[in-house]
């Protein structure tokens, strides 16, 4: 009896969280996560000044469709992607090493699709092995997405530092973004990669980075164990990158989050990306920032 109330509680939370506009899953990997890397650092060069990102306007419009969660899992050969949409199309799911794994087409209703794509037996097998895989999505429309797929999917990381993306500020309607303060025994070479993430409930996650829409710069660092060398001038005095303002259009039932790829140059590159911190006020951490 306690478990089918517990059931029945969590269908009922999810029902009005639907309602609410509320997201039912995170973005997941930023567009082309892992692909267009920057070349490796040259020995003993210094990275270059880097300028902070220009103010950005998220307007709460989107032309194509968006991933109600940037996760999927695979049950044999057989993967579903909840879809927030406008219209009908095409996807094709690919991903390195594996090349093209699937397409299908997908229809739209109510603003809501799931794409329903098989991938081969052979290509099955290989992300069964491996536990999970970060696939890209190719939409008819232009839309390049990406998806952490396969049956082992990790939980996505948090970047530990308390820098991150502050809600509400400096004004309301409005965020901005302090990159987290990277550290790393030995020193190393750093190359970040920010992204912004914002959903509402007709659009889905949709992404925008320091070049505009899917689109964002690379920055080269220094991470020394305490934190970005460019960032400590004067000594013991912390002035991390920042973006902002981050303008958000109200009226459209925002939420927004910000997560930073990272390539660690060791002997053997080393990539990973994190969702970084949320902040609605000054000692308050949420998972995303929200706009109504």
């Amino acid at each position: 009896m306690a478990l089918l109330c517990s059931v029945l509680g969590l269908a009922l939370w999810s029902a009005q969280a639907v309602a609410a506009g509320v997201p039912s899953g995170l973005p997941g990997p930023p567009p082309g996560a892992g692909t267009g890397l920057p070349l490796p650092p040259s020995p003993g060069a210094a990275p270059s000044p880097t300028t902070d990102g220009a103010p950005v306007t998220i307007s709460g419009t989107a032309s194509g469709p968006g991933l109600l969660s940037g996760t999927a899992s695979l049950s044999g050969k057989r993967v579903s992607i909840p879809l927030a949409c406008n219209a009908g199309g095409r996807v094709t799911m690919s991903a390195p090493g594996l090349g093209t794994m699937a397409q299908a087409k997908y229809s739209c209703a109510g603003g809501r699709s799931t794409a329903r794509l098989t991938l081969a037996a052979a290509t099955a097998k290989r992300v069964n092995s491996l536990g999970s895989v970060i696939a890209r999505l190719a939409f008819s429309q232009g839309e390049q997405l990406s998806l952490a797929l396969g049956p082992r999917v990790p939980a996505a990381g948090t970047w530990t530092s308390y820098y991150g993306l502050a809600c509400n500020s400096p004004a309301a309607n409005q965020a901005e973004l302090l990159a987290p303060n990277f550290t790393d025994t030995p020193s190393t070479t750093i190359d970040v990669r920010p992204w912004l993430a914002w959903y509402t409930s007709a659009t889905g996650w949709q992404w925008i980075g320091t070049q505009g829409t899917s689109a964002s710069s690379w920055y080269s660092w220094t991470a020394t164990p305490n934190g970005v060398a460019e960032w400590l001038t004067p000594p013991a005095t912390i002035t991390p990158w920042a973006w902002g303002p981050i303008s958000v259009a109200p009226g459209h039932g925002i939420y927004v989050i910000a997560v930073f790829e990272v390539i660690y140059w060791y002997s053997h590159p080393v990539y990973v990306w994190h969702y970084a911190r949320s902040g609605g006020g000054p000692n308050a951490t949420v998972t995303y920032c929200e706009y109504p």
